[in-house]
């Protein structure tokens, strides 16, 4: 998360090509964890990342962090906005409250970590 880095917006530009080499050249990649704003979510670096995560056919968790600064309501319809306006690509990206503090999503976050990190060594054939 590097959206709100108070750098110039050249630093930003090359920290970008960065990420999108790096992620590009990482070929054991199982999935991205995308940090997102609860009370900012969508911004311009968040858009970009769901594209390459889409494009590029990589599995993406987005995280909604800071769910304990709105009351519990907000925070519920503030996930369900953004898993309608993700629904479209149900399967390739999950969504899930996060916070820090609290702390909440921790285990949730667990479990989709240990899917990821497990799915290979499910699907590959005994060595004999």
């Amino acid at each position: 998360g590097f959206g709100y880095a108070k750098v110039s917006a050249d630093l930003k530009a090359q920290w970008q090509k960065q990420l999108v080499r790096y992620l590009e050249e990482r070929e054991p990649l199982r999935g991205l964890v995308l940090l997102m704003d609860i009370r900012h979510p969508f911004m311009d670096t968040d858009e970009m990342m769901i594209d390459w995560c889409l494009k590029a056919r990589v599995p993406l968790h987005v995280l909604l962090t800071k769910a304990d600064k709105l009351a519990f309501g907000a925070s519920k319809n503030a996930l369900q906005q953004v898993r309608t306006r993700l629904q479209q690509h149900e399967g390739e990206v999950s969504v899930q409250l996060f916070s820090a503090m609290k702390p909440q999503g921790v285990d949730e976050l667990r479990d989709q970590l240990d899917t990821w990190l497990t799915a290979e060594e499910e699907e590959e054939p005994p060595t004999e």
